[in-house]
């Protein structure tokens, strides 16, 4: 039950009900009603439902009373007060019958009083035994606070202690629940890393730039970043009658659904180049059509953006299973992490909802990355290289990311750069020294734009792998080559 759906506005009206009787004398099942949490009942508008005969808190007396000795019963409210005294009364039991006692009301009991006290005494020639009950018949109630309505019951023998509810005093006291609150609407979602259908996975080979290629519409430039699975539960989704489900009242169907995480991949290109803007915003989209495999648009985002993904009518809470999907412009860098989703139901009249975080899903790399975040300049004094080790037993290819003190990067397989016939390592392989200077030749030609950052001379470098473990080393040697310093 996800608790940051509970709200109810303060003094709302609680119906009095036969669903509401409780009994303290059974702690197993005392029958306390449970009623929506979402209701939003102003107090200008509170709503006051008439009682019903049932509608009552059962207690055993728990100290004898004679003919000839007035005891006095106390129950306390908490959580709400009295909306007025219509249908409040006590009938206690003696050895004559049920009701059979005399009971009159002393003290509390009017509109907005939270108690109420009444004196009792058995009937003529009879006693009250501790095991005699005391059925205590509720008028209506207005709710004071969000959560449970408690009753407390106290049996005085002294008026003074009663009114003054000096517990200390008390023959016998017992407590129990007349109803409770629960969220008629819990909002829930289940995924698996990388998604419902299929790990997501980036495709190393191609710069990061691509997905490897799964069933359905999971291609390689159209893949899932999660899934969302909502559902609401009927467990306490009641009315403050107690009986009338409101449960698939509460939500309409429209509500927003926000995605974060990063979509700089599906921003606009101009003239091949990403351009950030993000006008395509068909780019991110929701497949609610089975088997969920984004082959379907079912609902574009409206808006689209570096870091989130909006959906403003994305649908009520009941039942809504969906892909998120992404379709990538094959020029950016596709970025490895994970992405959450905000859900904020749009309630019906008369309800109020909150926004409840998700877990979606993640994008991952098939295979590993390793950073180094310092490479000298290619134009400097000193000679900079770097190592790369395929620290796995399995063969594969490595792929290179330079990337400028600016943020502008470029990918190029490693078989490219000047002396490697292969971009493939063996396992337990590792290259030889590349040059820095070749590397920056070989980012220039696959774009002859990409430069050294225009403040900062300095590389950094991301090296994938199709292995599962990787590493590398930067190795700057000394002007008259007699020393290196690895970093």
């Amino acid at each position: 039950m996800n608790k940051k759906l509970l709200s109810l506005a303060v003094a709302a009206g609680l119906a009095s009900s036969s669903a509401m009787a409780v009994d303290l004398n059974n702690a197993a099942a005392p029958g306390s009603n449970v009623y929506a949490t979402e209701i939003a009942i102003g107090a200008a508008g509170a709503t006051v439902l008439a009682p019903t005969s049932n509608n009552s808190v059962t207690v055993n007396a728990g100290f004898s009373i004679s003919d000839s000795t007035e005891r006095y019963m106390r129950f306390d409210i908490t959580g709400a007060t009295f909306t007025d005294a219509t249908g409040l009364a006590l009938a206690v039991s003696d050895s004559g019958g049920a009701g059979g006692a005399l009971e009159v009301q002393s003290s509390g009991g009017a509109a907005k009083d939270a108690y109420v006290i009444y004196e009792v005494t058995a009937s003529g020639g009879d006693t009250v035994a501790t095991t005699n009950d005391a059925v205590l018949a509720l008028p209506n109630l207005t709710v004071t606070s969000i959560g449970a309505i408690g009753v407390t019951y106290s049996l005085f023998a002294d008026a003074i202690d009663a009114v003054n509810n000096t517990t200390a005093n008390a023959l016998a006291t017992n407590t129990g629940t007349v109803a409770s609150a629960g969220a008629a609407t819990s909002v829930t979602n289940t995924t698996t890393a990388g998604g419902k259908l299929a790990s997501s996975l980036i495709d190393v080979t191609t710069g990061t730039k691509k997905f490897v290629a799964g069933s359905g519409g999971l291609t390689t430039t159209t893949n899932t970043i999660g899934s969302v699975t909502l559902a609401d539960s009927a467990t306490a989704g009641n009315q403050t009658d107690g009986a009338t489900d409101v449960t698939h009242a509460i939500a309409t169907a429209s509500g927003t659904l926000v995605v974060t995480g990063d979509f700089t991949a599906t921003q606009d290109l101009t003239a091949l180049a990403p351009d950030g803007t993000y006008t395509a915003a068909s780019a991110v989209f929701i497949d609610s059509a089975t088997p969920y495999d984004c082959a379907t648009s079912s609902l574009g985002a409206t808006t689209v953006t570096a870091t989130t993904a909006t959906f403003a009518a994305f649908g009520a809470a009941a039942s809504t299973n969906s892909a998120i999907c992404i379709k990538v412009n094959s020029v950016s860098t596709i970025a490895a992490g994970s992405y959450s989703a905000v859900y904020t139901p749009k309630a019906n009249t008369g309800y109020t909802l909150s926004a409840t975080t998700l877990t979606t899903g993640t994008l991952s790399k098939n295979g590993s990355t390793t950073i180094l975040n310092l490479a000298l300049s290619p134009t400097g004094a000193y000679p900079s290289f770097i190592r790369v080790n395929n620290t796995s037993n399995i063969a594969g290819d490595v792929s290179i990311t330079l990337i400028n003190d600016d943020g502008d990067s470029e990918t190029f397989d490693m078989g490219t750069v000047s002396g490697q016939t292969s971009s493939a390592l063996a396992g337990q392989a590792s290259s030889g020294l590349l040059n820095v200077v070749d590397l920056l030749t070989a980012a220039q030609a696959v774009d002859a734009t990409f430069a050294l950052g225009a403040n900062s001379n300095k590389l950094r470098v991301s090296i994938s792998g199709e292995f599962s473990t990787i590493a590398a080393q930067s190795i700057t040697t000394s002007i008259d080559g007699n020393s290196f310093t690895t970093f």
